[in-house]
């Protein structure tokens, strides 16, 4: 519950109404020279110093002579006495390789599309030094000037420069926010009628991701599987521009600072924001905006649907504008729409200089578009619940980092780095030299899934380092020589799963029932199959898929109408994946023998980018040795020709993998599984290890689970019995041989002897 107490702070703490005296901790004489921000009641004036992060030494900027920021950064800063901390390392994930800028010029659009010297990165992550729980989100792009956001473990704090002429800096206690009981994050279902109205123009799409990470991500150490990457998208209003001194620069800073704290924010819950871009509106707003905060939320999402997502690929869009709104909300979102085409995106007011309150008002609208409730303690419950709904569809895909050069103590272990367990004051590793980034003498590992962490040695072989999701899926098992599991490898496309009812396609099995379980819970099956005939007339109620850019249909060919739109019975009303308030339930209904049979779909918005559920998915049987690829029916026999093939099917002993190579059972030697061997394959590792399967320890194992070991005696003497029942054939395909070489022999000798007769009879005849 560490977690959900986090989040209680970061969002719904930004709407707790707070009472407290005006009182300052200085002069009012000096606080008018000072500035200090209206928002908060009171402050702490602190004058941080810098340090450099490996090297210790003090610093008085963090910019290096090559235009560059450090690495790694400590802020050393004391208040009543007491001195805190900051271990700081620049955010690389902040800016993805995609990055673009985006303005208006004599009433054109200009796209930049920076390079990685182009862009200024001088946004750090980190947390307090001895406090745990604790984090910070700090930018150090104004020179000397730090600003950014750090949180206690149990507060947060903003901080802000206190003037151009000094170091001091204000820090304002969270606690400390005045006429917090008048603003509103504006969340309601006023948007609702929206929404129904809308409805026509969400459809069927089918758009493949492309933003897909390439390789193995060795990191970072706070990143795993579950994690979740948003790539954001930031636009600012006229008004904003202007006030900013029509500083196009100063804009994108200032968005790259408010990301940065998005992802302060958002990490502890293994979320990760990614600013894909910044577009700036120079010259007029691209959507029209109100006092009215459901008008502006409306126009923005529409300006989003019709352009943005269009011309820039994104999770989710921001607007930040100047406009305020009406009864005191400082921002607007809908609950739960995160990658969805549509409704994706929120609405924020730009109502303080403070940029920390803007960006956890940011944060705030966010997290609306990720759960269907108001943030509170059970936050992570409902999060992961939406997920499960697939909500996270459009954010599995790690995106890759604009900087991305080899730096220890970033928790990659990247190029020249034989380790990186992050920095010297939080590594725990044994194994790894927090300070060089290489292992220690006794070490061969120090990270991976196939490491011992005790020994600082790989894991036996044999040892389980992924297990198979599902029937489709293969195990994969620690080599013993290697520290990190095997790439994940699954069966060949086209093997029967599901007793024959589908296909494995790319590591799943899913049948039409399947699906209609997905969208609708236990009771959901597949239609009649004169439902999809309605797949042939290419419309809403039936199809082979809908292009959203152009709003076009496909209809399906004859042949293809098992593979296009999904049609369902169910008791549910309900949509159980997906968000229902931006999905298109249809009803059919056909006659069929006397009896009215339904046929319900669904067209469910995850995103540009995604595959419509709603959609009948690959694998999936439309006919006898024949299966669903991309809405089209297609022969096995035709699939297995034009993709990867296993030899003499890997002798009945084993399945054919992803890569065309066998993955043997237990007892039989990859390759082929013709031999007794270790199982496995050579893409997954072995399933036993084959230099200790004999030792006492794994007999011991074997006999105290009441499991018999796949080399014991009696496992050996039935796979010896098996190879020794071939014996005779192979004896008599000898023997068979053997009489046809002596048969060639002798017609061989007959011929030379008839050679030998001509050459003597030519002699005499001369």
């Amino acid at each position: 519950m560490k977690m959900a107490n986090v989040y209680y702070v970061c969002f719904l703490g930004l709407l707790t109404v707070v009472f407290i005296s005006h009182e300052n901790i200085l002069l009012p004489a000096v606080r008018a020279e000072l500035y200090p921000a209206p928002d908060f009641s009171r402050y702490t004036l602190i004058k941080p110093r810098l340090y450099h992060g490996r090297e210790k030494r003090e610093i008085s900027t963090t910019k290096s002579d090559d235009d560059t920021y450090v690495h790694h950064l400590s802020i050393n800063y004391d208040i009543d006495g007491k001195n805190h901390i900051l271990d700081l390392q620049l955010n690389r994930d902040l800016i993805p390789t995609n990055y673009f800028k985006e303005y208006q010029k004599n009433g054109k659009h200009v796209v930049n599309r920076p390079n990685k010297s182009d862009v200024e990165l001088c946004h750090y992550k980190g947390k307090i030094r001895g406090i745990p729980n604790s984090w910070a989100a700090i930018s150090t792009c104004n020179e000397e000037s730090l600003t950014g956001v750090v949180y206690d473990g149990q507060e947060m704090h903003y901080l802000q420069k206190a003037s151009n002429n000094d170091d001091l800096h204000f820090l304002y206690k969270h606690s400390d926010l005045v006429n917090n009981n008048n603003k509103t994050c504006g969340y309601d279902d006023s948007y609702k009628h929206q929404i129904k109205k809308d409805h026509e123009f969400n459809r069927i799409h089918r758009y493949k991701r492309a933003a897909e990470t390439t390789g193995n991500v060795k990191g970072p150490y706070n990143a795993n599987r579950k994690s979740r990457y948003v790539e954001l998208v930031l636009v600012v209003d006229n008004a904003g521009y202007i006030e900013m001194g029509e500083s196009k620069s100063k804009v994108e800073r200032r968005c790259k600072t408010i990301a940065n704290i998005l992802n302060g924010l958002y990490a502890p819950l293994n979320i990760f924001i990614a600013l894909v871009g910044v577009v700036i509106w120079t010259e007029h707003d691209e959507a029209n905006l109100s006092p009215t905060g459901d008008t502006t939320l409306a126009n923005f999402l529409h300006y989003r649907r019709d352009k943005l997502i269009k011309e820039h690929p994104n999770d989710n869009a921001h607007l930040l504008t100047k406009v305020t709104f009406d009864y005191g909300v400082v921002g607007k979102a809908l609950k739960g729409p995160i990658c969805s085409y549509e409704y994706s995106g929120a609405v924020s007011t730009d109502r303080s200089s403070v940029v920390g309150l803007v960006a956890t008002t940011v944060a705030h609208q966010l997290g609306h578009n990720f759960v269907p409730s108001h943030w509170s303690s059970c936050s992570l419950e409902y999060l992961a619940l939406a997920f499960e709904h697939g909500m996270d569809h459009c954010l599995r895909n790690k995106p890759e980092a604009l900087f991305d050069s080899p730096v220890c103590g970033n928790g990659f272990v990247e190029s020249g780095e034989q380790c990186d367990c992050g920095l010297p004051e939080y590594c725990d590793n044994n194994c790894c030299n927090a300070t060089i980034c290489m292992l220690y003498s006794n070490a061969t590992c120090a990270t991976g899934e196939c490491c011992d962490l005790q020994s600082c040695q790989p894991k036996t072989a044999g040892t389980m380092c992924r297990s198979a999701d599902y029937e489709c899926d293969l195990p994969e098992y620690c080599t013993g020589q290697s520290e990190y599991c095997p790439a994940d490898i699954h069966k060949r496309d086209t093997e029967i799963c599901d007793d024959g009812k589908a296909y494995c396609y790319k590591g799943s099995c899913r049948t039409h029932t399947d699906q209609c379980k997905l969208l609708w819970g236990d009771t959901g099956k597949s239609s009649n199959d004169r439902c999809y005939q309605l797949n042939i007339k290419g419309s809403r109620h039936g199809n082979c898929g809908y292009n959203k850019l152009n709003q076009t249909y496909f209809k399906c060919n004859d042949e293809d109408v098992l593979c296009g739109m999904l049609h369902c019975q169910h008791l549910n009303e309900r949509l159980e994946y997906g968000l229902e308030s931006v999905a298109i339930l249809s009803h059919s209904f056909i006659e069929h023998n006397g009896s009215i049979i339904p046929c319900r779909t669904a067209v469910v918005d995850l995103g540009i980018n995604e595959i419509d559920p709603g959609l009948v998915p690959n694998g999936a049987k439309c006919g006898e040795s024949k299966m669903c690829v991309n809405q089209k029916c297609v022969s096995i026999d035709s699939l297995r020709a034009a993709g990867r093939t296993c030899p003499n099917n890997c002798n009945n002993n084993g399945v054919c993998n992803s890569l065309g190579h066998c993955h043997c059972k237990d007892g039989f030697a990859p390759p082929l599984c013709d031999y007794p061997g270790f199982g496995g394959s050579e893409d997954s590792g072995p399933t036993t290890d084959p230099e200790g399967i004999t030792t006492t320890s794994k007999i011991t194992v074997a006999e105290s689970t009441n499991q018999s070991s796949p080399f014991d005696n009696s496992n050996l003497e039935n796979i010896l019995a098996e190879k020794l029942k071939l014996l005779p054939i192979i004896q008599e395909e000898l023997n068979n041989l053997s009489a046809q070489i002596t048969d060639i022999f002798q017609t061989l000798q007959s011929l030379q002897h008839q050679i030998n007769e001509t050459k003597a009879n030519n002699t005499c005849m001369n």
